[in-house]
């Protein structure tokens, strides 16, 4: 009877402290699965931020469905949207001319402000709905004038390089002091978008020409493409690539502005025709080490067979 009573008691305590763990245990997953404000918000960003080109307000739709906290969204919304606009290089409508104009780290002069050299003027806009919603005067000191000569010719000979390569692409060059030396960055975006036809797609090239008091001209240049293509699938592309040069200096604005843009222009033809090698050869190489040769079975399939055994499977309905 007192083996019998004692069983008991020890029963009833070992399954009181199996609820216990069983609760410590609940309640340790629940804190791990559990993400605060922050963790959430960076979580986010990165969707929002990797968003395809010309598909980011659609990503924007998506994550406010998923999040379903419209107040965490809306704060971080303006940080965000700047930060994918800059990033994309977006080309927008000057409104003091029939160019386009791009929205960059290298020429932002304000609070949604960016410094139009072409049109003379600032563009305002607005980040939130991604449009242009009026201008300004440059103001003294947002241009340097020294090097203004070298720039304006770089700007032109970058435009017509544009205009022949990229269709609907747009360039700008804008001029700033590093380090003592003065510094021409020369931007081309060109956007192609055919949701229609399931693709879209970005090119964003960055070049700077560094002025040395010695003469040389050193130009540094990065390139990005992001190509994303959803028919039937969902692939990515997203690809980048560097390069350096450097390139005798002249007083001659105009000289100095066609050397720089032909070995632009050089450069970037070799890294095309590099990026269609290697998307030519892809089939032969990545994408047949993505699947078998044969099947499981280690044998082809016959699908003469196959067709034989369809159409006499049909007869015998008939």
């Amino acid at each position: 009877g007192i083996n019998a009573e004692y069983g008991k008691k020890l029963k009833s305590k070992l399954k009181k402290k199996a609820r216990h763990y069983k609760l410590l245990n609940k309640k340790k997953e629940k804190s791990k699965m559990s993400l605060s404000e922050q963790e959430i918000l960076q979580i986010v960003n990165g969707f929002l931020l990797n968003a395809p080109p010309g598909e980011f307000m659609e990503v924007v739709s998506d994550v406010r469905g998923l999040l379903n906290n419209d107040a965490l969204l809306n704060n971080s919304a303006p940080k965000t949207f700047r930060q994918y606009n800059i990033d994309q290089m977006l080309q927008v409508k000057s409104p003091s001319g029939q160019h386009e104009a791009l929205i960059t780290k290298f020429n932002e002069v304000g609070q949604g402000e960016f410094l139009d050299p072409r049109g003379n003027c600032v563009v305002r806009f607005d980040h939130i709905r991604q449009q242009v919603s009026g201008q300004r005067p440059i103001a003294n000191g947002e241009v340097d004038s020294s090097i203004e000569s070298h720039r304006r010719a770089l700007d032109d000979a970058l435009a017509n390089y544009a205009q022949q390569h990229f269709g609907p692409g747009s360039s700008a060059v804008f001029s700033s002091s590093q380090g003592g030396n003065t510094v021409l960055t020369a931007c081309i975006s060109s956007g192609r978008f055919s949701p229609q036809n399931f693709y879209n797609g970005r090119w964003r090239s960055i070049w700077t020409a560094t002025f040395r008091g010695s003469g040389q001209i050193q130009l540094q240049g990065s390139v990005r493409v992001h190509v994303h293509y959803y028919e039937d699938g969902n692939v990515q592309v997203t690809t980048s690539w560097t390069k350096s040069f450097n390139v005798a200096g002249s007083s001659d604005a105009r000289a100095v502005a066609e050397a720089i843009v032909k070995q632009i222009s050089k450069a970037e033809q070799d890294y095309h025709t590099a990026l269609e090698h290697n998307y030519s050869t892809m089939s032969d190489t990545t994408f047949k080490a993505l699947r078998r040769n044969l099947p499981i079975t280690r044998s082809k399939i016959d699908w003469q067979k196959i067709r034989n055994y369809r159409v006499g499977n049909d007869a015998a309905r008939q």
